[in-house]
Parts: structure tokens; sequence; C-alpha cells
């Protein structure tokens, strides 16, 4: 019994209850994009940290299991959300925030670009008059806002943006750029 309190007592020790309150938050409106919970629960608590984090760390402060913990960091890493750091000299993994703050919105913008290239090429095969017109506004209108989207992807990597929420200028470092071939067309340059 004494066992069990002082574990209750030792729960989301490092976290503030608003800290808890916006992962959750936060968690809530990525599982909507069909993240998981957890790892969407691990974006969020990976942000607030200054130092690179150890899955005991996670699993302490998140209330998961290891195994869990170490799921979600391996989906963030695969989707490039979260970098894993090793210790020299050691097994002990530690995560961080990704470098790119863009990752999350990736895969929108792709799609509102294959939206945008299927409407304008087949408007004219599937409809007329006023149908056409509205299929060439929803074109134009989810080709600007893929625009929109991927501009501000690079602003934000031209001010260097940086794992750990912190955005600076770096002097003189060009912006980091990560482009799959499939990208070829992107005017932003994301």
């Amino acid at each position: 019994m004494r066992y069990i309190l002082f574990m209750q007592n030792m729960s989301n020790g490092n976290l503030s209850k608003q800290q808890r309150d916006f992962i959750d938050e936060l968690a809530m409106l990525l599982v909507a994009w069909n993240m998981p919970i957890t790892s969407a629960r691990l974006y969020g608590y990976l942000y607030l940290q200054d130092r690179p984090v150890s899955l005991d760390d996670i699993t302490a402060d998140l209330e998961v299991s290891k195994s869990n913990a170490c799921a979600a960091a391996k989906l963030l890493e695969t989707h490039g959300h979260a970098r894993r750091q090793g210790e020299r000299g050691s097994k002990r993994v530690f995560y961080v925030i990704g470098d790119d703050p863009g990752t999350t919105l990736r895969r929108q913008t792709e799609l509102l670009g294959m939206m945008s290239e299927l409407i304008a090429e087949r408007k004219d095969e599937v409809a007329e008059g006023a149908a056409r017109e509205r299929l060439s506004r929803l074109s134009a209108f989810h080709a600007d806002l893929r625009n929109a989207m991927l501009g501000a992807i690079r602003t934000h990597r031209q001010l260097g943006f940086e794992g750990g929420g912190v955005a600076t200028k770096k002097a003189g470092a060009p912006p980091v750029v990560r482009m799959h071939a499939s990208r070829r067309d992107d005017p932003a340059g994301a």
C-alpha cells in the first residue's frame, strides 16, 4: 500500500498541470490528423523539453509503458518529428524534437497539390458551365493553400528553426532543405 501511494505521488513529477493539459490538448488535435495518441502526446512533450529525454523520462512523465513510449518515439522518428541521440559508451537512447516544423504538414501539402492537379486536369471532361467554374475555383483554392503552407515552412527553415522549439537566425547559414524527388515542382522550395 505504501508503495502504491508513493508511486501515485511520483506521477508527472516533472510536468506542471498546464504542461500536461497542453500536451493532451495538442495530442487531441494531432489525433484528428491520424497520429496515434501516444505519439501525439510524445510530440507535444518533446516540444516542451530543453534537453534530450530518455525513454525512462518519457514513461515517467507521460505515464505510459516503456514499450508504448518506444513505439511512439520510433513512429515520430520515422516521420521526422523526432530525432534519436545516443550516449557515448552506453546503449541508452535519448530523443529530441525534430528540426523541421513543417513535417506535420508535409503530407497535407502534398495532398492539396494532388487534389488541385486532379481537379484542374479533369474539370473539363467531368463538368460544364457553373460546375466547371466551381471546380476551377476549388483547384485554385487548393493550389493557393498549398503554396501558402509551403511558404510558411520555407520561412521558418530560413529562420534556422531548431529542435526544442526555438527559431533563431543562423548567420550566413542556408536553409536546410530535405526534398523528395516527387516534390520537383515545389514553388516554395520546401
